[in-house]
């Protein structure tokens, strides 16, 4: 399997279990309305980027684009929960959530360096 079609089957992947996740977290803790939107954007992104990157060839671009926002959101969510434990403002049950961004953080953030590499055109051998 080449890389674009592993790309695309990570963001298939994730987007599940992000979804699955986000949507548990939200019905639990009563996350807010707005913040669960921004999560949905990134799911709705890297489910069709990676359904069009695994039937086009063309699709790495996309791909790109929906590991980008997914890994500035998992940043943004990250750097909110450091900023309150460095404070002890951080509720307890925010740890698990804390050490699951940084797995989050690393698979989205290598999968965005990885997808903008891949989409710079590649020279024509020829």
């Amino acid at each position: 399997m080449n890389i674009n079609k592993f790309l695309g089957w990570l963001a298939i992947t994730f987007g599940i279990i992000y979804f699955c996740y986000e949507t548990w977290y939200h019905n639990l803790y009563d996350q807010s309305n707005l913040a669960l939107t921004a999560d949905y954007i990134s799911v709705f992104l890297l489910l069709i980027a990676g359904i069009v990157n695994l039937k086009s060839k063309r699709g790495i671009g996309l791909l790109c684009g929906a590991w980008g926002y997914t890994s500035c959101i998992m940043f943004r969510a990250f750097i909110w929960r450091m900023e309150a434990m460095w404070v002890d403002e951080l509720p307890n049950y925010e740890t698990l959530q804390f050490k699951v961004l940084i797995l989050a953080l690393i698979v989205s953030f290598s999968a965005f360096i990885v997808s903008f590499v891949k989409s710079f055109p590649q020279k024509n051998p020829n």
